[in-house]
């Protein structure tokens, strides 16, 4: 899928609805991921967040608007007009980054199974300066994969259903922990860690993605790894 063929064009006007439940349930466990796991974010620096949509690192992780570099694929994303501020936005391809080499303290991406793999490890790699830190999101495969299974459709494909009653399919590659370790550290990452998370007690609502998912393994939902939380830094 090229930039000007992006799926999350037509996703952007309702993506960060509560109608997409499951989206939601993603930022919940996200919150509670990066609270058990506190981040050591460096004071200096600038911070480049890669498929960012409206922009989530001021929510996450409390970073001044004034250091964030927001990229994403998707011109709608970027256009979002309810989002966080930052010092720039850039559209592009997070595995092809028009940008200088070693320009950022830290590379954040929440949810980056649209475009994960060696490419971009090592484009993160590249952008990142000596002792950066390299911090992200991904739907855990110990979930994904069993939902697509179950719904039949493509592994290395999310389904959305909008609204207004369409689906749309994106990219997204679900990858096991040992095999993210392993390209993390090819890229030439260290002090890698790779946790899982499960959505928090308290949410309301719950996905029924989730819920059919932790049936069909016989675990209740909040024993369900839904996503995994990602650290690793450059020497």
């Amino acid at each position: 899928m090229t930039i000007e063929q992006n799926g999350y064009d037509l996703l952007a006007a309702e993506y960060y609805d509560i109608f997409h439940r499951t989206c939601r349930n993603f930022d919940a466990a996200t919150a509670q991921a990066l609270a058990k796991h506190p981040v050591s974010i460096p004071k200096e620096g600038l911070v480049l967040e890669v498929g960012c949509g409206r922009g989530r690192c001021k929510e996450f992780l409390g970073i001044d608007a004034l250091r964030i570099v927001q990229l994403d694929s998707s011109r709608q994303m970027l256009g979002i007009k309810e989002r966080e501020s930052c010092y720039l936005r850039v559209h592009a391809d997070a595995a092809s980054v028009p940008l200088f080499d070693e320009q950022f303290a830290v590379v954040v991406g929440f949810l980056i199974d649209p475009f994960i793999g060696l490419n971009f490890f090592s484009e993160a790699y590249r952008l990142l300066r000596s002792r950066g830190l390299f911090l992200a999101t991904t739907p855990t495969a110990e979930w994904g994969v069993s939902l697509r299974n179950e719904l039949k459709i493509e592994t290395s494909s999310a389904r959305f259903l909008t609204k207004g009653g369409a689906t749309i399919a994106v990219p997204s590659t679900l990858i096991p922990p040992n095999q993210i370790e392993e390209m993390l550290d090819h890229s030439g990452f260290h002090e890698i860690l790779v946790t899982p998370h499960c959505l928090p007690k308290n949410t309301s609502p719950v996905s029924p993605d989730i819920q059919q998912v932790a049936e069909k393994k016989k675990i209740g939902i909040h024993e369900l790894p839904i996503i995994h939380l990602i650290t690793a830094n450059k020497p």
